[in-house]
């Protein structure tokens, strides 16, 4: 069975022990415990994904599926939980980046080519998470991202 759901203090151990394997460092994820996401299948962590909520942006950072758990849709469970637990609290638009650009526009996700939105999103990175990221950045909005079944 997969399930995603937020961090709970049962998981700070397994959290901590590998963190950095995950893609993350410490001193960031302890000032955003509630905003960390968790995929499991099978009573096993698989990937989690840290985001934060940003007057009507969701900013995704590190969004991570172990490798041996890729290419079961477990990331694509995980985002989409997050942008739709993200839509119901307000956000109008979401953002992320990554080594993976084709799972983000397989999301629906849109390359940023604004050179002064890059900056800008970049910027927010850092404040946000202090982390400098230089690879792309894609948005997606929010606005019908999620359709209700009577839409065709």
């Amino acid at each position: 069975m997969i399930q995603v759901r937020r961090l709970q203090p049962v998981d700070l151990d397994y959290i901590f022990q590998n963190a950095e394997s995950l893609g993350f460092h410490q001193n960031t994820m302890i000032n955003k415990l509630e905003n960390i996401m968790l995929v499991i299948e099978d009573n096993n962590i698989c990937g989690i994904g840290l985001y934060i909520n940003y007057e009507d942006k969701c900013i995704l950072n590190r969004i991570y599926i172990k490798e041996d758990q890729r290419r079961k849709r477990l990331g694509t469970i995980l985002v989409k939980t997050i942008l739709n637990t993200v839509e119901h609290q307000g956000a109008l638009q979401a953002y992320m980046h990554g080594s993976c650009d084709e799972f983000a526009e397989y999301l629906g996700f849109q390359k940023l080519s604004d050179s002064n939105q890059i900056i800008d999103t970049k910027m927010l990175y850092q404040e946000i998470f202090n982390d400098n990221i230089s690879d792309n950045i894609f948005k997606v909005s929010l606005i019908d991202y999620f359709k209700p079944c009577s839409h065709q």
